[in-house]
């Protein structure tokens, strides 16, 4: 639990502000109410440098008392200037630290908030209007009580964030539950954004933890993109990585642009809110509760200039929405816009801004223990975590300021509340991945975005999926080096287990040792991978009456309980009887397992049975009737309720005749159809994702010494691409020993060094 105390700063008469501390209930802390005036500007017109006065009695008493009177408007300006431009040397985060906790609380005040914590976290929320743009573009986050940065000091623990009263507010706590939609802005090699290491990172470091998020990743997204994976994947947290900026006069995103002439977009606060809105049967409006905003400035560079006043003016953009350093003095913050909502229907709970390039660690790190801190069911002090976080991993808080820079907007009245149930059945998923997903050498999983998006596509709710069958081609013909496709299949299994859907999935090492030649035997392998997949979500096998296996009996003779609908089927078609019956199989399975976890709470559209099938050439002269006779338009089911269909198949001397009915029979029902081809992976000029991966995913993880600023990376990434396995991972196991020597031996020359977590998201974020 936390104890709060809210900070609030209104302008005044004078030109000034009045400034109080009051606790939950709203009652002010003796002693707390002060006056505080404007420091006079160096020249009238320049309201950029307009900054609060830290004039008597403020700071009476300090130990700093006379040098705090002193600061003038140029000096802090000078000061502002250089920690946004990221000159935050000779202390200038503590400096500015101390002139804000003067302003915000002072040491009677701050000892009163103490002793009435009594060892709990406290929670400081600052309380401005949101248009008070000298106030809210300070980075309050760096309060220093003249020991310790409040998000540093020993204990208790403190969140900081931006009090925002919407005008029409939403009282009833929001239900979190663990869905995220991370949404990629930028084009795909914009190193700027550089999306992967916060979203890999982010999932790496949860699922060591044990903890895990059903995501969504919206790559090169649009507008339409966004408004319609928000009305159908009802996410809880949507999470911008992109440009950020101001467009308008007001703070912005800037996401790809629909009109194929034009490179970009940028969205203001009203666009983004109409954009993540969804209605519900009762005409109801609501938006995602959570929103994080890590959207980079532009990182253009600082223009010259004689003065750091000018270049506090000359910045375009700094703050991605977080309200660090408008371009204006008419500038609201994107954050505090979001939070306030159209005024209608409200807006967000809570809403993260940062103030810094996505690609800085301490937004990352601050992101990343946001989440884990949601995950273990604790929303009030989350925030706090990841900003006391990022001392712990080696930054220096007195010549730093990045670590500031994460800055959190929350509605005067919201609160979060977490789903247990929801929470209890994301673990429970999470328990059966790991039991889908057995191939992990090595560990990492690169290079196959795309097939990711077209699975996405397939298993997309009636209507809107039209094409619900995935064909793999693999044409390499050399079985010792194979491309992934079994890998492949798993990681799509467990993409469809976090989505909700229900994965049957028949890996070529679990074939029958009696291998299918006929429709019948095709279906009974689909039959084992169901019967494993009840084991895997926990379902006993043995109170199972299974339609395949009743239909076999009755064809051998034997009692059987045939539904009449497979009945009249196989009176028509044997292969007809034989699929429907896999049919009902496989949807009973699917009502099993969701009446044992619960449906996605929120979600809308129906969670779907899903196959996939391993090397489908193996069924020799039944491989083509597979696909010609038992998939149709809704895959293994029916348009109404699909049963997508994942498969690859492989050209080699063994099978190249059923190779070619399967692509014939492709050939014929294109309109249904995804075809893709899997190939080896790419070298490291284009791709370095998986011999990056290589260094990183390792007990100790490894990376490239920084003193070797001259080393060539790609052209040693090329060396390690040729000798371990050419592209291809099924070479990686063998190959792994000798690559061990080698690292060893660059370890002992100091080429390669341990990384730390830092070195890690760092190495992440270049793919």
């Amino acid at each position: 639990m936390s104890v709060r105390f809210v900070i609030r700063l209104r302008a005044d008469d004078a030109g000034g502000w009045t400034r109080d501390v009051r606790d939950a209930a709203g009652v002010v802390v003796p002693g707390s109410t002060r006056s505080i005036g404007a420091l006079p500007l160096p020249h009238p017109d320049d309201t950029l440098l307009t900054f609060p006065a830290c004039h008597p009695p403020l700071a009476a008493g300090a130990v700093d008392e006379a040098d705090l009177h002193a600061l003038d408007a140029p000096t802090l300006g000078r000061w502002y200037a250089n920690m946004a431009s990221g000159q935050a040397s000779d202390g200038m985060p503590r400096r500015f630290g101390r002139y804000l906790f003067e302003l915000a609380l002072g040491e009677a005040v701050w000892a009163h908030v103490i002793a009435e914590a009594a060892g709990a976290a406290i929670e400081l929320r600052l309380d401005c209007l949101p248009d008070a743009w000298a106030l809210m573009r300070l980075p309050w986050e760096l309060l220093h009580d003249g020991q310790h940065f409040l998000a540093a000091r020993p204990g208790p623990l403190v969140l900081m964030s931006r009090q925002i009263t919407a005008p029409v507010a939403i009282t009833a706590p929001r239900v979190f539950t663990p869905r995220v939609l991370f949404v990629i802005g930028s084009l795909q090699d914009d190193t700027e954004i550089r999306a992967g290491a916060e979203y890999l990172g982010l999932l790496r470091r949860l699922q060591t933890l044990d903890l895990t998020i059903d995501s969504r990743v919206l790559r090169d997204c649009t507008a339409e993109m966004l408004q319609a994976a928000v009305a159908e994947f009802q996410p809880s947290v949507v999470h911008f990585i992109c440009h950020g900026g101001f467009a308008e006069g007001r703070g912005a995103l800037r996401l790809i642009a629909s009109d194929a002439g034009l490179p970009f977009q940028d969205y203001t606060a009203p666009q983004l809110l109409a954009l993540l809105a969804t209605t519900d049967a009762t005409g109801a409006v609501a938006y995602p509760p959570v929103l994080v905003l890590n959207a980079c400035y532009s990182a253009t560079p600082l223009p010259p200039a004689a003065d750091p006043l000018d270049t506090l003016s000359g910045l375009e953009v700094f703050g991605g929405g977080a309200g660090v350093l408008p371009t204006s003095a008419g500038t609201l913050p994107l954050g505090a816009e979001l939070v306030a909502g159209d005024g209608v229907h409200g807006g967000p709970a809570l809403v993260i801004g940062m103030g810094g390039k996505v690609a800085d660690l301490a937004c990352r790190l601050f992101t990343r223990q946001f989440y884990q801190s949601l995950l273990r069911g604790d929303p009030t002090w989350s925030a706090a975590a990841g900003r006391r976080g990022a001392f712990a991993h080696g930054f220096d808080p007195r010549d730093t300021v990045d670590w500031a820079t994460p800055v959190v907007f929350t509605e005067a009245s919201a609160s979060l509340q977490v789903d247990p149930l929801e929470l209890d059945a994301a673990r429970r998923r999470e328990s059966t991945v790991r039991q889908f997903r057995r191939q992990a050498d090595p560990p990492a999983f690169c290079g196959r975005l795309r097939f990711f998006d077209q699975w996405h596509a397939a298993t997309a709710p009636p209507p809107r999926g039209t094409r619900r069958l995935l064909g793999i081609a693999m044409s390499d013909a050399d079985r010792d080096r194979q491309v992934g496709g079994s890998r492949l299949l798993e990681e799509l299994a467990v993409a469809s287990i976090h989505a909700g859907h229900v994965p049957c999935l028949r890996l070529h090492n679990q074939a029958s040792p009696e291998r299918a030649t006929d429709i019948a035997g095709v279906v009974r392998e689909i039959l084992a991978a169901a019967l494993e997949t009840r084991l895997r979500f926990g379902l006993p096998a043995h109170t199972w009456v299974s339609q395949v296996l009743q239909l076999t009996r009755s064809l051998k003779g034997h009692a059987a309980q045939v539904d009449p609908a497979v009945d009249d089927a196989f009176a028509l078609d044997e292969a007809n009887g034989f699929r429907t019956a896999l049919q009902m199989d496989l949807w009973s399975l699917r009502d099993e397992v969701v009446a044992q976890l619960g449906a996605p709470r929120g979600r809308p559209g129906q969670q779907l049975a899903v196959v996939l099938l391993d090397e489908v050439q193996r069924y020799a002269g039944a491989a083509g009737r597979f696909v010609a006779e038992l998939l149709r338009a809704g895959g293994l089911g029916t348009e109404q309720d699909p049963i997508p269909v994942a498969f690859t198949y492989r050209k080699d001397l063994n099978y190249a005749e059923p190779y070619e009915q399967v692509r014939k029979a492709l050939d014929a029902i294109s309109n249904w159809a995804i075809r893709e081809e899997l190939h080896p992976l790419r070298e490291a000029v284009s791709d370095r994702s998986i011999y990056l991966h290589l260094l990183l995913h390792r007990a100790q993880p490894l990376v490239f010494s920084p003193t070797l600023a001259l080393l060539d990376v790609d052209r040693f990434y090329n060396s390690i691409h040729r000798a371990t396995a050419s592209g291809y991972p099924s070479q990686f196991r063998e190959k792994a020993e000798p690559l061990n020597n080698v690292l060893l031996t660059l370890q002992d020359a100091d080429v390669v060094v341990p990384a730390t977590d830092e070195d890690v998201l760092s190495g992440l974020g270049d793919q």
